[in-house]
């Protein structure tokens, strides 16, 4: 029977972390997910990439997200 607490290798070479897992998404998975956000607002809002930005600051986590998971010291 297999560890519920480990990570799991699947065949096509993701990993999938466990329910309980505290490892954070890396950078650029966090950017990766922000980049597909922005290409379907712009699908969404018919090419028309202003209107397509300004809901991108609304509904974009990637910065956020990564920000969350690395504190930066108080200066």
């Amino acid at each position: 029977m297999s560890d519920p607490q480990k990570a799991r290798d699947n065949p096509d070479g993701s990993v999938e972390e466990p329910e309980n897992s505290t490892v954070d998404d890396w950078f650029g998975q966090n950017a990766a997910r922000d980049a597909e956000l922005a290409d379907e607002l712009v699908e969404e809002e018919g090419g028309d990439e202003e209107a397509a930005e300004e809901r991108f600051e609304r509904e974009a986590e990637g910065e956020d997200t990564y920000k969350a998971g690395h504190p930066r010291p108080e200066d």
